[in-house]
This record gives structure tokens, C-alpha cells and sequence, in this order.
């Protein structure tokens, strides 16, 4: 996160009332967020709602050269079975309190965080911040989320950690905030974004969180409601063989046509 000046005293009151109201920090879990197994049939498909994200730039903040809080995304996990072509969509959702409006990002990885009777990883336990500083300078991250690489994190009993090795991402809308466009982006920012994967069979993380990087001054930071999807759809080979027997069924009913003719 990029440093905010505050040039006077009733915006630096403002920000410490923000952030004493700002709802206790969860640890990477997938409670509710678990899209399940799939086959790797085309038409599996696993929706999740009714999950928010605390802040509107969680994912375009691991973009930037001192990484990103992950406690500002939500993490999700699926486990594929065969190889298979996979689409993950994400939107934006108004539930309960939760507001709609997030500019979503995602970011797929193979493997996962620890799971019970393991405790749940997070950024600040001591060898979490141990792998940051080794990896991106001593005191030099604010986190442990990368959007756009591997990375690493662990828990308090220091277990060996949960490697994050990198797949792929999206995001909704096309950002550059002075270093270039950020890639992924899908041009359009419409609060929905997907892309197509083709995976092999494994256990995948998605961590989804926004793109809005200048909303990180907003205090208390606003809940955003999320929903998601994981599809299994076709491989190009099957609608190229598609499109070419609807070529031949069409070509064949045309010459029985001619004959009666």
C-alpha cells in the first residue's frame, strides 16, 4: 500500500476512528467458499454466494512492489479430478449489509493454505513475515499475497508453508496506476470478470479481492458482497468437432434436398 500523507489533524482522527472500527481480521480459511470436486465433466459447475470482502482493492494491491494484506481478499478452493478446461467468474453481490459495486480481481493458484487440525495461516505469524523478509527485504511488505507470481505463507506453529504456486488471473476493467497497464484486466469495468484455465488434476486456490487501489484511504473500509463460480466447460477440440459435424449434417441434408429437387 502506497504511503498516505495526512496533512491535517481532523483526517488523522478520522482515519484512527476508521480503523478501531474495522471488523477483527480473519486467518486464510475457505469456510463457505469450498466449490468442491469436479470430475472434469463439461457442465459441472459449483456457485458460492453471500461472501463479502473487506475493502475494494485487496487484489490490485499485491500487484505493487511491497505485496498485499491478504486478509483483504477471500480465498475459495476447488479440487479437479482430470484434466479439464475450467472457467471461474466472479461478481459482485448485494446481500444483507454487504455492498455491491466491487471491481473484482482473482487469482488462481495450485495448492492450498493449511487446513484443521492445522491453524490457519496469516501474515503476521513469525514465519510468515520471516519468507517476506527473506524474499522481499527485511520490514519491506505490508503482506504475503503476490497476485501475479508464487508466494508463500504459514501459521503460528511455524509449519512448513503453504505454497501458492502461480496459475493465472483476471480482473475487471483495464488499471495502471504509473507503472504500466496491469495485465489481465478485461477491459471493461462492468463489477464482473472470468477466464477460461486448462488445468490438470489437483487442488486449486482462487483469492478474489478488488481493483480499486484508490479507495485504500476509505475508513472504516466498506464490506463488499462477492459471488462466484467454477464451471467445467468444453475444450476448443470439442466445439471445433461440433462446429464440423453440424457442417456435415448440414451439408448432407442440403444435398438430399437437391436430389428431390
Amino acid at each position: 500500500m502506497k504511503k498516505i500523507v495526512i496533512k491535517n489533524t481532523l483526517k488523522y482522527a478520522l482515519l484512527l476512528a476508521g480503523m478501531t472500527s474495522l471488523p477483527v481480521m480473519a486467518h486464510i480459511g475457505y469456510g463457505g467458499r469450498d466449490f468442491g470436486s469436479f470430475a472434469g465433466i463439461a457442465g459441472e459447475s459449483q456457485t458460492r454466494s453471500g461472501q463479502s470482502v473487506t475493502g475494494n482493492f485487496g487484489w490490485i494491491d499485491g500487484t505493487d512492489a511491497d505485496w498485499g494484506d491478504s486478509h483483504r481478499l477471500r480465498a475459495y478452493r476447488f479440487h479437479l479430478d482430470n484434466d479439464a478446461d475450467v472457467k471461474i467468474s466472479f461478481h459482485d453481490q448485494v446481500f444483507g449489509t454487504a455492498l455491491g459495486g466491487i471491481n473484482p480481481g482473482f487469482s488462481l493458484y495450485s495448492g492450498l493454505a493449511h487446513l484443521a487440525p492445522f491453524k490457519a495461516d496469516h501474515d503476521g505469524a513469525t514465519g510468515s513475515i520471516a519468507i517476506r523478509d527473506a524474499v522481499g527485504g527485511v520490514g519491506l511488505t505490508e503482506g504475503s499475497f503476490r497476485t501475479l507470481t508464487n508466494w508463500s505463507i504459514t501459521n503460528d506453529d511455524n509449519d512448513p508453508a503453504s505454497v501458492f504456486t502461480y496459475i493465472g488471473s483476471a480482473y475487471d476493467g483495464s488499471v495502471d496506476y504509473g507503472t504500466g497497464v496491469i495485465p489481465g484486466g478485461d477491459g471493461l469495468a462492468d463489477h464482473q470478470v472470468a477466464k477460461v484455465f486448462h488445468l490438470t488434476a489437483g487442488d486449486y486456490s482462487i483469492f478474489v479481492g478488488g481493483t480499486d487501489y484508490a479507495s485504500q484511504s476509505v475508513r472504516p473500509l466498506p464490506s463488499y458482497g462477492v459471488e462466484g463460480m467454477v464451471s467445467v466447460v468444453p475444450e476448443p477440440e470439442t466445439y471445433a468437432m461440433l462446429l464440423a459435424g453440424l457442417g456435415l449434417l448440414g451439408a448432407s441434408t442440403m444435398r438430399r434436398r437437391n436430389r428431390v429437387l
